[in-house]
Parts: C-alpha cells; sequence; structure tokens
C-alpha cells in the first residue's frame, strides 16, 4: 500500500508541475516513514527473539534512530531539495497509517470468517 502510494505521487508529481515541492516533501517523507516502520519491526523482531531465548539482554524500539531518520528527511527535503517541510511531515505517517488500517482490516476479516465457521457447525444456532 505504501509503494501504491509513492506511485500516485510520483504520477500527481509529473502530471501538476506546479505542485512539486508537496508532491516531493510527501515522497521524500513516505520513504522516511517507509524506513522507519522497516526498522521498528526489525526491533520488535529482535526484541521478541530475546525474550524467547529467555536472554536479560536489554532492548529498546530505537526511538532516537527513528526520530533522526525522521529529521534527516527534513533536513534532505528542505536544504537540499527545497521541498515543503509540512509535506514531509505528512508523508512521515503514511506508513503507520497504513498498518493501522490494514491491521484494522484483518481483524473485521478474522472476525468475519470465525463467526461463519461457529455458525456452519450449529454452535450458534
Amino acid at each position: 500500500m505504501t509503494f501504491f502510494f509513492l506511485s500516485v505521487c510520483f504520477i500527481c508529481w509529473a502530471v501538476f508541475p506546479a505542485q512539486q515541492a508537496w508532491w516531493g516533501g510527501l515522497v521524500v517523507g513516505t520513504v522516511a516513514g517507509l524506513v522507519n516502520a522497516l526498522h521498528l519491526g526489525w526491533k520488535v523482531s529482535q526484541i521478541g527473539a530475546n525474550a524467547a531465548a529467555r536472554s536479560n539482554r536489554r532492548s529498546t524500539l530505537g526511538y532516537v534512530t527513528r526520530a533522526c531518520i525522521g529529521l534527516l528527511a527534513a533536513v534532505i527535503a528542505t536544504r537540499t531539495f527545497d521541498f515543503r517541510i509540512e509535506a514531509v511531515a505528512a508523508g512521515l505517517f503514511v506508513a503507520q497509517l497504513v498498518t493501522l488500517l490494514l491491521g484494522f482490516w484483518t481483524m473485521r476479516k478474522r472476525g468475519r470468517t470465525q463467526s461463519q465457521s461457529l455458525d456452519e457447525r450449529g454452535e450458534n444456532n
């Protein structure tokens, strides 16, 4: 979904040249948000592996690293390409919003399949 959003941003960047600063900012922010989401997923996996191995090693979710990635995206967008900082900030939330929406969709789908399987066995009649 994030790559689909990026492709829409690139198409709009090409079609609407007057708003290149906005679309470029969305692209930079979305890429940084995707890197943040991948980094957070890796850290959660690492914490889970440490917990499964009953390791006493302390792990964090890497907030400082993820904040620095967002700050780096803002600096690159404003100093190098002259993109809009508001668009970069909005793009940082795209991957997290997609993850949240897909999680709700999966929970809803799982709830429907479980209720159908109960009805087929006659437990809810």
